[in-house]
């Protein structure tokens, strides 16, 4: 048994080199993750964050601690957390597909059925990252 936590934040990012900002934040967890045997994805519209983070439950509550005190999230919303019988997510420490105007539009239509749905919109986002991440396996 695994335990997830999804969130919905909002960037605290200036404009300026956001996308450095972000590669910075993949580089990071990438081999953090790894090390922690989690596995999950980030979606990043340009206005808010969604993660989805799987694994041993002391592995997520460690990232959920260090996400809750990063300064470039604000108004983090927990979308799920707890058991779930498997992972999303099995090869990757951290899906990330990059932005995209046309994808950022229809991310924040999930992200918005999410907040609003709770679990009922959650799988809809979970099965968007995990395409992202099967496609962007190249």
């Amino acid at each position: 048994m695994f335990t997830r936590w999804s969130y919905i934040s909002t960037s605290q990012f200036d404009a300026t080199h956001v996308e450095k900002h972000i590669q910075e934040i993949v580089d990071i967890s990438i081999p953090r993750n790894r090390s922690l045997d989690v596995t999950g994805a980030l979606l990043f519209t340009g206005n808010r964050f969604a993660q989805y983070l799987e694994g041993a439950p002391s592995a997520i509550e460690e990232l959920k601690a260090s996400i809750l005190r990063d300064p470039r999230h604000g108004e983090i919303r927990t979308i799920a957390s707890g058991e779930t019988p498997h992972r999303h997510f099995l090869t990757w420490s951290l899906a990330y597909a990059g932005p995209s105007q046309f994808v950022s539009d229809i991310i924040e239509r999930a992200l918005n059925d999410a907040l609003e749905k709770g679990d009922d919109g959650l799988e809809a986002l979970i099965q968007m990252m995990s395409e992202f991440s099967i496609r962007g396996r190249g």
